[in-house]
C-alpha cells in the first residue's frame, strides 16, 4: 500500500484526495472537485461508480460527530437525509476528520423550477419539518457536543448561551450605530432586546437545525427529499430556529411555511429573536461587500418597529 503523508486541509486536490480516499477508505472515487474552501472545511463532489457524492473535510472533529449523529436523528424521525457513506475522525492520509456522503434526491428548492402551487404545498411541508425536528429534546443549550453518545448543548441554560455571545453582539449592534445604519435611539432599543431575548427562561431545550434555507433542502414535484447541512446544529429554543426558517422566505413563503409548522410561529419572541440575526447578517455583508444589502437595513428597521 502507497505511504501517504498527512496533507493541509488548503492544498488537498483531485487526484491526489482520489488517492488519499482510497488509501484512508478503501472507496474509489473518480472527478473528485473542490466546491467549497473555508478556513476550517472543505467540501468536493465526487463519484462512487455512477453515484455522486461528497466529501467533507472539518479540522473540528466535534462538527462531524455532531452531525452524523444528528443525522442519525433525523433519519429515524423520518426526515429525507442523504446517507453517510463512511467518517473518520482521524484518517492517517488526510489528516483531518473527514466525512463521505451520498448526494441528496432531488433538486435543491433555490434551483427548482417548482410552480407557485408547488411552493406553497412545499414551504408548508416544510414547516410541518422543522417542527419535527424540534420535537427531539436535549440536555442543555448552545452548540451540541457529545457525551455517552448522545448531542448535548454546551451550556447548562439559554441564559449562558447568550451571555457568552454578549460582546459580539454589542459590538455588531455599536458597529451599525457607527456606520450610520441605525440611530442612537433604535440602538438602545436594539440592546433593550438583546437583554429581553438573554433573559428568557427555557426550562428544556430543543434540536436546532439553525440554517434551513432554500439551499439545504431538496425537492422533487410536491415532496421535500432531502434536508442537509447539519453543520449548525444547536440546542435550544425552537422559536429562534423558526425566525432563521423565515429569515430567507417572502411573506408568501412565509405564510405557508407558518402553516406547516403551527401555532408557535406565531409566537412575538420570533421577531426579537429575528432582529438579533439581522445584526450578524448586516455586518458579515458589510465585510464581506464593504457596502450591505440596503433590503437587509430595511428589513432590520421594519422587525424593529414590530417589537
Amino acid at each position: 500500500m502507497t505511504e501517504y503523508k498527512a496533507h493541509n486541509l488548503v492544498n488537498l486536490e483531485g487526484p491526489d484526495l482520489e488517492n488519499a480516499i482510497k488509501n484512508d477508505f478503501g472507496i474509489s472515487v473518480t472527478g473528485a472537485e473542490k466546491v467549497f474552501k473555508g478556513c476550517n472545511s472543505q467540501v468536493y463532489n465526487a463519484k462512487i461508480g455512477e453515484q455522486v457524492v461528497f466529501i467533507l473535510i472539518n479540522k473540528d472533529q466535534r462538527v462531524f460527530d455532531a452531525e452524523v449523529l444528528g443525522y442519525k436523528i433525523f433519519k429515524k424521525q423520518g426526515i429525507p437525509v442523504p446517507e453517510i457513506i463512511a467518517y473518520k475522525t482521524n484518517p492517517s492520509s488526510i489528516g483531518q476528520p473527514t466525512m463521505i456522503m451520498s448526494s441528496a434526491k432531488g433538486i435543491a428548492m433555490n434551483e427548482s423550477d417548482s410552480s407557485t402551487e408547488q411552493k406553497d404545498i412545499l414551504y408548508e411541508r416544510l414547516g410541518g419539518l422543522l417542527g419535527k425536528i424540534n420535537e427531539t429534546k436535549l440536555e442543555g443549550f448552545g452548540k451540541l457536543i457529545v457525551k455517552n453518545e448522545n448531542l448535548c448543548g454546551e451550556f447548562k441554560d439559554w441564559n449562558s448561551y447568550w451571555e457568552s455571545n454578549k460582546n459580539h453582539y454589542i459590538k455588531g449592534i455599536t458597529f451599525m450605530l457607527e456606520n450610520g445604519f441605525i440611530t442612537e435611539q433604535e440602538a438602545q432599543k436594539t440592546k433593550e432586546v438583546f437583554e429581553e431575548v438573554s433573559s428568557i427562561k427555557i426550562e428544556g431545550s430543543s434540536l436546532l437545525h439553525r440554517d434551513m434555507h432554500q439551499g439545504h433542502f431538496f425537492v422533487k414535484g410536491n415532496d421535500i427529499t432531502g434536508i442537509i447541512d447539519l453543520g449548525e446544529l444547536m440546542a435550544g429554543d425552537p422559536r429562534l430556529d423558526i425566525a432563521v426558517a423565515l429569515f430567507f422566505l417572502n411573506e408568501r413563503e412565509q405564510l405557508f411555511f407558518k402553516k406547516g409548522y403551527g401555532k408557535l410561529s406565531d409566537d412575538p419572541m420570533i421577531n426579537k429573536y429575528l432582529l438579533i440575526i439581522l445584526i450578524d447578517k448586516v455586518v458579515l455583508e458589510f465585510k464581506v461587500r464593504q457596502n450591505p444589502d440596503q433590503k437587509l437595513i430595511d428589513k432590520f428597521h421594519t422587525i424593529l418597529k414590530l417589537i
